[in-house]
């Protein structure tokens, strides 16, 4: 629903949040904000109080895509909506070395998993899934943890998360007539619990978000889901 032009953005929840904000980048998300044109402000305000916009973001969050090349440090895709007003990003990246066609060097890694939302540039809303294994030069033998984080710059969009849990888990490849392969995974997922008030209702969106990382720095599957 458009707002009244008679509103200065100064005084609206979302704008205010971003000044008073102590995360990092909500400066620069509240200067690109001040340097849209006045109709893509109202957009942008529309947007962040949209549950619709809130559940696909999440939902667009769990899409592969499988033209991304798994051999490299950086991993990153895009998917639009709005009419391109709003992006869906995610990136994989493997600390420390490059995901490759070998196993990671004997030590401990950390995959991590992000997927982010901007609103005609402005990065809004960031979420971050990563797990840390110890790799012996071949497999997998332990996960140590797993590990979560985001920002939240909406200002009107409340996210929460459970404790993130981790395990490892098995995997065997058996040709017919020949050596059967095996070996481990590192698993990592987490709750993320969104909220919004609109037009007086609160709209929930609860979805799990899993990761399986293998010993060559490359998730090997992962999803995002309602619970």
């Amino acid at each position: 629903m458009p707002r009244d032009p008679a509103v200065q953005y100064g005084e609206l929840p979302a704008v205010n949040a971003l000044r008073h904000s102590h995360e990092e980048g909500a400066a620069d998300a509240l200067n690109a904000f001040q340097h849209l044109t006045r109709a893509e402000q109202n957009k942008f305000i529309d947007y962040l109080h949209d549950p619709a916009l809130l559940n696909a973001f999440l939902d667009k969050a769990a899409v592969h895509d499988e033209r991304v090349s798994t051999h490299v440090r950086n991993v990153s895709s895009a998917i639009s909506l709005r009419n391109g007003d709003v992006t869906v990003e995610q990136k994989r990246v493997v600390s420390g070395l490059a995901a490759g066609a070998r196993p990671l060097p004997k030590g401990n890694h950390t995959v991590t998993y992000t997927t982010y939302v901007k609103y005609f540039g402005v990065k809004v809303i960031k979420l971050n899934l990563s797990v840390d294994f110890h790799s012996n030069g071949h497999d997998i033998t332990k996960v140590n943890d797993a590990d979560t984080s985001k920002k939240n710059l909406s200002g009107v969009i409340n996210i929460s998360h459970a404790i993130p849990k981790k395990s490892l888990s098995n995997w065997s490849w058996c040709p017919r007539g020949r050596h059967c392969s095996r070996g481990h995974h590192a698993d990592a997922s987490v709750i993320w619990e969104g909220s919004l008030v609109f037009r007086g209702s609160t709209f929930q969106v609860d979805k799990k978000q899993w990761m399986r990382a293998n010993v060559y720095g490359k998730l090997d599957d992962y999803y995002l889901k309602n619970v």
